[in-house]
């Protein structure tokens, strides 16, 4: 299966570096996904969730706000925050890993649906 080279980083440091197979981003105009061989672009990122898909799980990432730039097969993602919550992770580190989620979200949005629908994606993980 193909797939492209995804960074996430915030002014803290590196949250994700890796290949994917796709990823969905919270666009200021609606969530889109991007899939190998997508068209270049650079757009801003709304408060909400990144979806990582590999070929066997999926990772989120919450942010803040951000920036997305596509060229040719690396998708950069700045954020001015985030955090990561790892499917492969230890039950423990994901429970910390969703609680600072959580905070970040309410911190960024009043959009109490968005929350509600972050968290039920959490769970899942």
């Amino acid at each position: 299966m193909q797939d492209f080279q995804l960074d996430i980083v915030t002014p803290y440091g590196e949250i994700f570096k890796g290949r994917v197979q796709a990823v969905y981003l919270p666009g200021k105009d609606g969530e889109f996904g991007v899939l190998p061989g997508h068209c270049d672009m650079l757009t801003l990122l709304q408060t909400g969730i990144i979806d990582i898909s590999f070929e066997s799980h999926h990772d989120l990432v919450a942010i803040n706000w951000g920036y997305v730039e596509i060229a040719g097969d690396l998708v950069s993602v700045l954020a001015d925050g985030a955090v990561c919550i790892r499917k492969n992770d230890s039950s423990s580190q994901v429970s910390k890993a969703i609680e600072q989620a959580e905070q970040l979200l309410r911190e960024a949005s009043s959009d109490t649906s968005m929350i509600a629908s972050a968290l039920r994606r959490f769970e899942e993980i």
